[in-house]
Parts: C-alpha cells; structure tokens; sequence
C-alpha cells in the first residue's frame, strides 16, 4: 500500500475536458487532443495535480448534473469508452470511476479509481509512463517502461477537505495500486478490504474501501462500537450522490466491483463481509 498527500494547484481544464468528452452525452465539452493535452501536462509538471482538480470538480456538489455525470465511470460505469482510431489509442488517459462520496462532520470525502489500460508495446508504454507521471503517479513497476506492455494499472485514490472547500484545499492521498496481466478476481464471498481514516492523514480506520465479487449485492461493514452499515449495489448509469455506503462497479476493472463504507460514529474498522 502506498499513500502519498497533495493539494490541487491547477485545474488543467484541457485534461478535464478530455475526460468530460469520453462520456457526457447531453453536455459539449469539446474534443482534446491526446498529444495536446500531454504536452500541456508535461509543461506544468512543477504544480501538477490534475487528479485532485478531477476530484475538486466532483466534490463541488453531489448533486450536480455535469460534475457527477459526466465524468468517466461517474455516471455510467458500466459503459464502454468511445472508439479510438487505431493510431490514437487512449492509453495515456485513464477511465476514472467515482466509488462513493460524502459528508461527515463537516468534512467532504470521496473514493475514486483510474484504471490505465494495458499498452500493446514500449512506444505507447514509454507514452502512458509520461501521462502517469503528468497526474503525479507512478505505476507499481521496476520503472521501466517496458514493464507495462500487457498490464492495467490501476490507482485507488481517497479525497477529503472541509465542507465547502475550493479547490485548492482539497488532498488526495493514494490509497493503493497495482500494475498487473491479471486484475483481482474476488470469488463466492471473498472481501478484499483497505481500511482508512475517514479525512486526514492519520486517525482511526472509520472508511473501508474493498473489492467483492461483481454478484455481490451487498456488503456489511462492521464497526468497533458493534455498529454496522449496509453498502447495497447501485445499478449501473446512476448518479453518484452523497452516502455513507455503497457497491459499485468500476470502468476497465470487469473483474470485481468496488465499496466504500463510511463509520456513522466515531468508531473504527472492524470487518466486513459479503451478504447479499
């Protein structure tokens, strides 16, 4: 498990439109070039967080129709991207799905995954290594490009900032990636967990944030005070609005869906378990 903190310095509104584009259907965002966008990505890598002003837009209101709607996997996780000329290969864009997001306390949080598809050769690994690093990831590899060839990426990535906040009092803190020829595949009622503080950096483990299997209709997570919340399984093309609990599933990654529970309290992580 890797974490690492970072605010939002710079909306980068060309890459937001790229990711707009893949997926808003009653919204016109306008076209993006890939290259532009990269090269654009490339220039400001001294106050990068393109990833934290994806989230700033999402946390700006959840029950917002353009934010919540038309980011990749925000709105219709289950819906394949736009066909790509053959020579124009998406790559260097991940899809990103937002899992959950919600208030507690007067804090905002949320839950989101990239999946960065698998590159057919070094060429377009060597490109998806550059636009990782444009979003201020690096993927779980020896560091050389070559080690991507055949292999999805994927980053777990938690959000949280004061009710209210602008954009740039947002942190995101990675919560887990993997590069891999084989995503997880969970089985009959496996659970997969990665417990987290709620907001900030450290505290008690009051988020759970895990994969089940793609039948899962529901999982209970169980707090340390005997506590437990319900995450039930959001049909697929719904908006993602505020709650404490949900299951959903997650563009690139077919293999699994994912969860995010929330503590009603003050109380920590205990277990949770597939129920449904």
């Amino acid at each position: 498990m890797t974490g690492v903190d970072g605010t939002g310095r710079d909306t980068a509104q060309e890459r937001i439109a790229a990711l707009l584009s893949d997926t808003a259907h009653e919204v016109e965002t306008g076209v993006a070039p890939v290259d532009a966008v990269v090269r654009a990505g490339r220039r400001r890598r001294a106050r990068r967080r393109t990833v934290t002003a994806v989230a700033a837009v999402v946390l700006a209101g959840t029950t917002g129709t353009l934010a919540l709607t038309s980011l990749p996997g925000g709105n219709d996780p289950s819906a394949p991207a736009k066909p790509a000329p053959a020579d124009e290969r998406r790559v260097f864009l991940p899809q990103i799905s937002q899992v959950a997001v919600g208030t507690s306390g007067g804090e905002r949080w949320a839950v989101n995954v990239q999946v960065w598809p698998a590159p057919h050769d070094r060429a377009e690994a060597v490109k998806q290594t550059e636009a990782m690093a444009d979003w201020g990831l690096t993927p779980a590899t020896t560091g050389d490009p070559a080690d991507l060839v055949g292999r999805t990426s994927y980053f777990v990535i938690r959000f949280y900032g004061p009710e209210g906040a602008t954009n740039d009092e947002l942190t995101h803190r990675l919560v887990d990636s993997d590069t891999t020829s084989t995503l997880p595949w969970p089985k009959g009622k496996e659970v997969e967990v990665l417990p987290q503080p709620l907001t900030g950096e450290d505290g008690p483990h009051r988020l759970v944030i895990g994969t089940v299997p793609t039948t899962a209709k529901q999982v209970a997570c169980h707090w340390k005070d005997g506590t437990t919340t319900l995450a039930d399984r959001a049909p697929d093309n719904t908006p993602v609005r505020d709650t404490n609990a949900v299951v959903r599933s997650v563009r690139g990654f077919p293999t699994a869906n994912w969860f995010a529970c929330a503590s009603p309290g003050s109380a920590a992580y205990q277990s949770a378990e597939v129920t449904e």
